[in-house]
């Protein structure tokens, strides 16, 4: 069963249409498969244009970084434009030696 620990996804939407998904505690293997679940409900409720913001997500593992992942992929498949943003420096690390930043719409 999947655990909280605290992790919250939370979601808005601006005038323009975009969604603004505010990502916050670790990204790893106790947390990963609820932040999984809230990410992929906020995607499935929201608009074309999503941000998902990890400023306060100060550490990932590579469950987190799968979540990541497949959240992008969910998106793309529900033609969702996914763009993350934010990112500290321990979580863009791991995105930088994994070469994943492409995947999940980084610059």
């Amino acid at each position: 069963m999947a655990e909280d620990s605290g992790n919250t996804a939370e979601v808005t939407v601006t005038v323009d249409g975009l969604a603004k998904i505010d990502l916050a505690g670790d990204l790893d293997l106790l947390t990963a498969e609820c932040a999984g679940i809230r990410l992929r409900a906020a995607i499935a409720a929201g608009p074309a244009r999503t941000c998902l913001d990890l400023g306060q997500v100060q550490f990932i593992d590579a469950h987190g970084l799968a979540v990541l992942l497949d959240t992008a992929a969910f998106a793309r498949g529900n033609g969702v434009h996914l763009k993350v943003v934010n990112i500290n420096a321990q979580p863009r690390k791991i995105i930088d030696v994994t070469g994943t930043g492409n995947a999940l719409g980084i610059t």
